[in-house]
This record gives C-alpha cells, sequence and structure tokens, in this order.
C-alpha cells in the first residue's frame, strides 16, 4: 500500500501533500505547528482511526482525502465526520460509518483480522489495528495500546495472531498452571464458607430453590443460560430490525432518486441552486457529503453505490436470521427440560431477593470459580501447536525488537519481554522513542503487512543523529513505504536535503499554525468532484 496523496480543507483553505513516494519519506520543519501532524492525522483519519487532531484544529469543518495505491489499484477516499466516500476503478461508494467502511475493506481491499471481543467474533475496527504501523506523536504509553477504552491490550494481542492466521490469545502452559492454583484457593474458600452456613445446604422442601445449594446451583445456571440466550435473541432481533430499517429507507432512497423526488428518508435530494433542476442528494440527515444529481453519469454512481449497500444489508439480514433461529433453538432446547418451567422462574426471581450476603459471597466465589474454569478450558482446548506457535511469534516479534534496540544503541541495557512496558517501568531520554521504533519495526519485519510505516515525530526525546542514522537505514530495508516526521533544531536545518535514501518533504515554510491556505482550494475541489461531491462549506 502506497500513500500518494493527503489532502484537507473546505471552501474557504485547504492544503494537500502530492510529494510522497514509495520509499522513506521524512516531512520536516524548522519548528512546531507547522501543519506536520495535522497531515499524519489526516491520512490516519481517513483510514478510520479516531480523530486526535491538535486541540486548536477544528476538524470537523474540513474534509479529508488520500490517494493511495494497493495491488496496482489506486483508490480515493475521503471522509468527513463519520461518512467516507470511496472512488474506485470509477465508481462511486459511500460508507456513513467506520463500520461500513470496514467491512467493504476486509472484503474488497484487504482482509482485517477477526477477534472475539464480549463473546462476539467481529472484525477489528481501525483505530485498534492501524496501531500495527502507526505510532502518533501524541500518547505514546508503551505500556498500552493508544485510545483505550472498548478495546484492551489483550485484544491486541489477538489482533496479531489473527492476522497471522493464529487465532485468538490463550493461556500459556505456565499461566494455566496458575489458574488452577488459584481454582483450588477459590474451591477451599467456597467450602469454608458453606461448612460455616449450614443453612445452605438445608433440606427444607420450602428452600429448595435458595437454600438447598446444590439445586439452587443447578437451577441458577439454568437461569443464566436462558437469560444469556435470551438477551442474545432480543439483541440479534433489535440488530436485524435495524438492518432492515436501513435497508428499506435505502430502497426508499433508491426510487426516489430513480423519480428525482425532492424528500427522502436516509438523505435528501435538496436544492443547490434556488428554483432551478439543479438537485442534490445529501450522503446523510448530517449532510456531510453531497452530490449533485442533476446528471444521468452522476445519478447512475450514487444508484450503484446505494444498490451495493441494499445487497449487503440482504447478506447481513440472512446472517442475522441464521444466528436468531440458532439462539430460538437453544432457548427452545432449555425450555423443554421437565425440570424447569417459566413459572418456577418467575418464583425463584422474586425469592432470589432475600438471599442474605453470604449468598453474595458465595455467587462472587462461583462466578470467579466459572469464569477460570472457562478461561482454563478454552485454552486446553486449543490444540498445543496453536498456542505453540503463537508463542512462536511473540518470540519472533520480541527477538527483532531486542535485535532492532541493540543496534540503534549498542550501549543500551533495556531488555524487552514483552510488547508492552509494565505501568511502573519509566524510560528516560529516547529510550521511548527507541521502543516504539523498535516494535514498529519488528511488526513490519515479522508480520510482512504491506501497510505503510507511520511516526509522527520519529526523533523524540532527542534521538542522537547517530541513532537516527541507524533507525533510517533499518527502515530502508523494508518494503512498506515509509512516513516519518521531525522538527529540527536550528543547526540541523537542511540535513535531510540531498541524502539519496531520504524523500525529503520540507515544512518550514508555512506559517505557525496555518498549513491551511486559499491558493489550494481550486485543486482541493478538483480533487472533490471526481469524487463527485459538492462542498458546502
Amino acid at each position: 500500500m502506497i500513500i500518494k496523496k493527503i489532502a484537507v480543507g473546505n471552501s474557504h483553505e485547504a492544503y494537500i501533500e502530492k510529494r510522497l513516494t514509495k520509499e522513506l519519506n521524512v516531512i520536516s520543519s524548522d519548528d512546531n505547528n507547522k501543519g506536520k501532524t495535522i497531515i499524519i492525522q489526516s491520512l490516519m483519519y481517513c483510514l478510520g482511526s479516531e480523530p486526535v487532531f491538535p486541540s486548536s484544529f477544528k476538524f470537523e469543518e474540513y474534509y479529508y482525502i488520500i490517494e493511495f495505491e494497493f495491488n496496482s489499484t489506486t483508490y480515493i477516499i475521503s471522509r468527513k465526520k463519520d461518512t467516507f466516500v470511496l472512488y474506485v476503478e470509477k465508481s462511486i461508494l459511500i460508507f456513513d460509518n467506520v463500520s461500513e467502511l470496514k467491512r467493504y475493506w476486509t472484503k474488497n481491499i484487504y482482509p482485517l483480522p477477526e477477534i472475539i471481543k464480549n463473546g462476539v467474533q467481529r472484525i477489528v475496527d481501525p483505530d485498534l489495528f492501524n496501531q500495527i504501523f502507526f505510532v502518533g506523536q501524541d500518547k505514546k504509553d508503551s505500556s498500552n495500546i493508544s485510545n483505550k477504552g472498548f478495546y484492551t491490550k489483550k485484544d491486541f494481542y489477538n489482533v496479531l495472531y489473527s492476522f497471522a492466521s493464529l487465532g485468538g490469545k490463550t493461556l500459556s502452559l505456565a499461566e494455566i498452571s496458575l489458574e488452577k492454583a488459584k481454582l483450588k484457593s477459590l474451591k477451599e474458600e467456597k467450602k469454608i464458607l458453606l461448612e460455616k452456613n449450614k443453612i445452605l445446604n438445608s433440606k427444607d422442601q420450602s428452600m429448595t430453590y435458595i437454600s438447598k445449594h446444590s439445586d439452587r446451583v443447578a437451577f441458577e445456571d439454568k437461569i443464566k443460560q436462558i437469560e444469556n440466550v435470551r438477551k442474545n435473541l432480543v439483541l440479534s432481533k433489535n440488530d436485524r430490525n435495524r438492518t432492515l430499517n436501513r435497508r428499506i429507507k435505502y430502497e426508499n432512497t433508491l426510487k426516489e432518486l430513480n423519480s428525482l423526488n425532492r424528500t427522502i428518508s436516509t438523505g435528501e435530494l435538496q436544492c443547490l441552486d434556488c428554483h432551478s433542476t439543479h438537485i442534490g442528494y445529501s450522503s446523510s440527515i448530517k449532510k456531510s457529503f453531497t452530490f449533485d444529481v442533476s446528471t444521468k453519469e452522476v445519478r447512475n454512481q450514487i444508484i450503484e453505490s446505494i444498490t451495493e449497500k441494499i445487497d449487503s444489508y440482504t447478506e447481513e439480514l440472512d446472517k442475522q436470521t441464521s444466528e436468531i433461529n440458532i439462539y430460538q433453538q437453544q432457548l427452545q432446547e432449555l425450555l423443554s427440560d421437565e425440570d424447569i418451567s417459566l413459572e418456577s422462574i418467575i418464583l425463584y426471581k422474586e425469592d432470589v431477593t432475600d438471599i442474605d450476603k453470604i449468598e453474595v459471597k458465595l455467587e462472587s466465589l462461583e462466578k470467579q470459580i466459572s469464569g477460570i474454569n472457562s478461561s482454563i478450558k478454552e485454552s486446553e482446548s486449543n490444540s498445543k501447536e496453536t498456542i505453540n506457535k503463537q508463542n512462536l511469534l511473540m518470540k519472533d516479534i520480541l527477538k527483532v525488537m531486542n535485535d532492532v534496540y541493540k543496534q540503534i544503541d549498542p550501549n543500551g541495557n533495556l531488555i524487552f519481554d514483552d510488547i508492552f512496558t509494565k505501568k511502573s517501568q519509566v524510560f528516560s531520554g529516547s529510550e521511548a522513542t527507541q521502543f516504539h521504533l523498535a516494535k514498529t519495526y519488528a511488526l513490519a519485519k515479522v508480520l510482512k503487512h504491506p501497510y505503510p510505516i507511520v511516526i509522527d515525530s520519529f526523533r523524540a526525546e532527542d534521538l542522537s543523529t547517530d541513532r537516527e542514522q541507524i533507525v533510517i537505514d533499518l527502515f530502508n530495508q523494508l518494503d512498506n513505504q515509509v512516513i516519518f516526521t521531525t522538527t529540527l533544531k536550528k543547526e540541523e536545518i537542511g540535513k535531510y536535503n540531498n541524502v539519496s535514501e531520504i524523500n525529503h518533504i520540507d515544512y518550514s515554510s508555512h506559517i505557525p499554525s496555518k498549513i491551511l491556505r486559499k491558493e489550494y482550494v481550486d485543486e482541493f475541489t478538483i480533487l472533490t468532484k471526481k469524487l463527485m461531491v459538492d462542498i458546502l462549506n
């Protein structure tokens, strides 16, 4: 994948970076606030990452465009807010959110990893996946992923395993041993608790469901199973309803476009020039993008894009219906048990509120025991071969990380035993920079991913000139396109000029905090016209 052009702007001001080559690129300036980070974040924003623009930059007011080449095919993708427009092989495709973009990307450009998250298999979001090849200027936390929240470090490991076709993260044999020891301790604590509270083992028939422990546990497990299936069934039906509503809206949109009616549900056919037949189609209620559909050519492109959306939602509906049928079958099987009825479930739910604090403690222990049992069972069910391959993958990555670190800093005393550091580990000077450089290099070298390596401020924390040259030589050995940025000291200005292995792009002439300029608007408008987008603001 080669980034050829990065553009940002609107009808008032813009900037276009088109000097990038497939080799190692260094974007430099003689001071901060010259626009390097805005250009890098514009690139990553178009690739689906969360926005991390400078706080003073009102990013929602602009359109973002990148042009890239992948497997000899040229793509142009534009983003405004959560809406994307993709131009490929003279076709226009519109995506209303990141989820639609990642599904298309996986199916048509390059498969994104799939991981299990909250019990559901899902295509990983670009914001996490992009961290394989991107290091931002801010939030460089060596102990965790960037923008942590929905995703965790474990998810990042799973992304790596999935990318390498090695499945999800499992426990190592040593970790399984530790979990079993913890399990034994919890069971012993549970046993002591039951011995101290004989009432929990009462044989009184009236206390069967809430006091007779063995019956209560079995019944409670059944309740949980039914509740989980019911919950999944409701969620799946809600998802299917939303998908159906989207498809219906787009079907109505298609009818409106064909008849050129002026009001639609999903988007709007609106008058761009008052009292004229100059008609536009808005991609969403938020009007992130507007297309002039007065001409047959543009109208046909929009119709093709919407038709593909309808087909995609139809495919999704079939998948969701299959999932619903599975949950319905599971629920029928659970409720067919003669020992349990819906009436007893309701009765139990009313009585269970009287369980005392001991029962709460017992429930907590049982949850921990159940969780550990599930974790152990899941790990042991995976083949030893898969576990070994996962361990070998991490071993290979760490070996390259440590080798690269030693090349960059021969006198350094760091030893990396994981791709994340411990929270208590604090780097000094350029150690953090060297860690991120080594990690990004190792991931590219071992995974052999095709994406460009993008590092904003690659010399942070005063990476010395000697070490910098080693870094440049190392990254030049990779097949990936490389895009670095850096701020030069006064005495360093001109150091990259006429260096054969570097494509130097100098931002020193830019006015501080004013990379966007009026003189780029005409060229930016030509780009948006290729995407058949009318700039509104």
